[in-house]
């Protein structure tokens, strides 16, 4: 092996290793806090070895100044950092819905402390979030996201991102999914209150002096516990269609970014 092969290669490691450290900065499960950072460190210097003989084989590294190379790095750490988001928007849309049913249900000041976050957020946005991390690497989520980013290596080799308007564009108007799927998430429960609500107001208009105030906490907390008891049954098949969503996303904005 010559000199330069040398430098090529250690030069391709250390942009891959950028490229996955922004990548398991901001995806699901790999994120959290509850997460060594040794862990992480030792994770993405192992996906980085493990891409290596790939890019090797099929990437040469331009000669460039230290400032190029500085700029080639914040490139590379900001595309692991923009797929990432992309993937990340699962576990918010799931945080979403579970404030919205929190606040519908009563139970907006049932506050608890995640440990992954360091925040404290609503007690159902902890337990579909918790259920949804869980399902997500039941599933496989773990593995299909990585695969999903060996691709980028593919798609977008090392010095060759294109940063344009339609990439920051697509990002933006993708980030508006987190709110109508979090709405979409909240619906059910939502459409129970309502009916909930009307009845109750029928009932305080025929009986004016029933406490119906004090009636209305109670029946809002159990029918919005029997709907959110049926909705975990369903929650495989939306966290899979997240995903799928999410990688469909990862694949278009790969593709704004290598210049298609």
């Amino acid at each position: 092996m010559t000199e330069a092969a040398f430098l090529n290669g250690v030069g391709l490691f250390l942009i891959a290793l950028v490229r996955f450290s922004g990548f398991f900065l901001n995806t699901p499960v790999f994120s959290d806090n509850l997460a060594p950072t040794r862990a992480k460190a030792g994770l993405c210097a192992l996906c980085s070895t493990l891409m290596l003989p790939h890019l090797i084989a099929t990437t040469t590294l331009p000669n460039l100044s230290v400032t190029g190379y500085g700029i080639m790095a914040i490139k590379e750490l900001t595309l692991g950092f923009m797929l990432g988001f992309i993937v990340m928007f699962l576990t918010s849309a799931l945080r979403m819905g579970g404030n919205i049913i929190g606040m519908q249900i009563g139970f907006s000041y049932a506050q608890v402390a995640d440990p992954g976050s360091n925040q404290s957020i609503g007690i159902i946005s902890e337990i579909l979030q918790l259920s949804g991390s869980l399902l997500f690497l039941f599933l496989g989520g773990h593995l299909i996201i990585l695969r999903a980013f060996y691709q980028s290596f593919q798609m977008v080799p090392p010095a060759g991102l294109v940063l344009t308007n339609n990439v920051i564009e697509e990002i933006l108007l993708y980030s508006r999914m987190i709110f109508i799927c979090g709405l979409q998430i909240a619906m059910p429960i939502i459409a129970v209150i309502l009916a909930g609500d009307v009845a109750l107001g029928i009932i305080a208009r025929t009986v004016p002096r029933m406490n119906i105030f004090q009636l209305g906490f109670a029946i809002k907390i159990i029918a919005g516990m029997i709907v959110i008891y049926f909705f975990i049954n369903c929650l495989g098949d939306l966290i899979r269609d997240l995903l799928n969503l999410s990688l469909e996303e990862v694949m278009l904005v790969l593709k704004h970014l290598g210049g298609a």
